[in-house]
């Protein structure tokens, strides 16, 4: 293991109604030729975890990658969103992620040409976010791009009608035996983003995981989880929701409360890995990188 160096970056991330400070810790690998690629690491609902955001952090420094973990919910006050996925939305976490891009972009340890973005589950979702064309267009005069994307369980219940991407090399890492967010739906995702015209999308699903596999023990039940695995919509243009058992788009606010009275249950099912599992989807995570420059 390469030595490491941590410190701790913070931001600022203003908003109409909801300014934020958001804080990020910066893993740097030492012993390294010149300036290093790096992965913006966004978390899952629970937050920042040592066995699972840290570990990636720890996975990609001894590949000689830097790691930018980002704290979306400290800032705003919030621990978690696990049972209320409202209190951040991935939104926030894709604009975090963007604030962090310009930041990293302007530090000469961090190869600018080589930056991606990785997240688990919440993570997930804003990961695939930054990678819509559409979204892009709703940034405004931001000029900049991630290089790679790597979701990992993400929820794609809520998918664009434009699945056009950048074109920017994606790798969707999935659970078969996940009821949180279905890999089948990912998988429906990732078809509708290569046939946008993305041909460098990956997918792996791992047949006998759950989600969160990061955690290494018995699958357990998350009985407070906001499930929203039945809520499918396609998200238009101009931001609103389209709800294929309405046959019309609702704006967020007005989507956010149907949806919680039509299609949002309670609980779902996590952990279940092994140490076996967790060391061969490090190592395809690192083949990606290192199919892309990110690595050696």
């Amino acid at each position: 293991m390469e030595s490491v160096s941590f410190e701790t970056l913070t931001f600022d991330h203003p908003t109409a109604s909801r300014p934020a400070r958001i804080s990020a810790t910066l893993h740097m690998p030492q012993q390294r030729p010149g300036p290093a690629a790096c992965m913006v690491i966004l978390t899952s609902s629970a937050g920042v975890q040592r066995h699972r955001e840290h570990y990636y952090a720890d996975l990609l420094n001894g590949a000689g990658v830097a790691a930018l973990i980002v704290d979306s919910f400290r800032g705003r006050g919030v621990r978690r969103t696990v049972a209320d996925q409202s209190l951040v939305s991935a939104a926030q976490m894709e604009g975090d992620a963007f604030a962090a891009l310009a930041l990293l972009r302007s530090d000469a340890r961090i190869d600018a040409a080589r930056i991606g973005i990785m997240g688990v589950s919440k993570g997930g979702v804003a990961t695939l976010n930054a990678a819509i064309a559409v979204r892009q267009r709703w940034r405004g005069d931001f000029p900049h791009l991630f290089d790679l994307h790597v979701a990992l369980c993400p929820g794609a219940t809520a998918q664009h009608r434009d699945a056009t991407t950048h074109g920017r090399p994606m790798y969707f890492m999935l659970a078969a035996k996940d009821d949180y967010t279905p890999a089948e739906l990912a998988i429906e995702y990732a078809e509708r983003m290569r046939a946008a015209g993305n041909r460098r999308i990956k997918v792996k699903i791992y047949g006998s995981a759950h989600h969160g596999w990061e955690s290494v023990g018995p699958v357990f039940d998350i009985r407070d989880a906001e499930n929203w695995a039945c809520c499918r919509n396609l998200i238009e243009d101009d931001g609103r929701h389209f709800v294929p058992s309405l046959g019309r788009a609702l704006d967020e606010p007005e989507f956010q409360a149907w949806a919680r009275v039509h299609c949002v249950t309670r609980g779902a099912r996590a952990g279940g890995g092994t140490v076996e599992l967790k060391a061969r989807a490090s190592a395809d995570l690192l083949t990606f990188l290192a199919a892309h420059g990110f690595v050696g």
